[in-house]
């Protein structure tokens, strides 16, 4: 067994891993290019399935399409193998629910679960992702029934939203900084 001294450096550097794999997911979720551009070095290549690019090219094909979709991803099961000094491997559940705009004028949900594995790279003190493979498990298409625009939630004043919309960005003390 390591050290006291050992373990709480293993710990501290998975407790950071971690936190790059919640940033990214509040990062789509509320359509925040900047976060994202913090997730990821810019040399980095994400193979997201029906996608593969770099940072840039991933937020120019991902965010419009988002446009008028809500989205909420949770991520899972988080295994972080620290292999060298500055490079990681992760391997994490995520659950995306998708609601999104149909071509028929209603709604369209689409949940997909797989795992995001990804190498991380640390540079100076700072981990982020350096390359993401993204294997789905499942998905599921259905017709939506949400009702935006009337109804019971209609007029909420902390809907979620994209930034700086949504209200993360009011009620954050760091604001649209984050």
């Amino acid at each position: 067994m390591a050290d006291t001294s050992e373990a709480i450096r293993i710990l501290t550097e998975k407790a950071a891993i971690t936190d790059v794999l919640h940033r990214y997911c509040r990062a789509v979720d509320r359509r925040d290019a900047d976060l994202l551009r913090r997730v990821y070095w810019p040399d980095a290549i994400d193979d997201h399935a029906v996608f593969k690019g770099n940072v840039e090219e991933f937020i120019a094909y991902s965010f419009p399409f988002l446009e008028g979709v809500m989205t909420q991803h949770t991520i899972t099961n988080i295994m972080i193998d620290l292999t060298g000094p500055d490079e990681a491997f992760s391997e994490c559940y995520f659950s995306g629910f998708h609601d999104l705009p149909a071509k028929d004028g209603g709604r369209l949900e689409r949940p997909v679960g797989g795992r995001y594995l990804d190498l991380h790279e640390r540079r100076g003190d700072e981990w982020r992702i350096k390359s993401r493979t993204l294997a789905i498990d499942w998905y599921n298409e259905r017709p939506g029934n949400s009702v935006w625009d009337s109804g019971r939630y209609a007029n909420l004043p902390h809907r979620g939203g994209a930034k700086p919309d949504d209200p993360l960005y009011r009620l954050h003390p760091w604001g649209t900084k984050l």
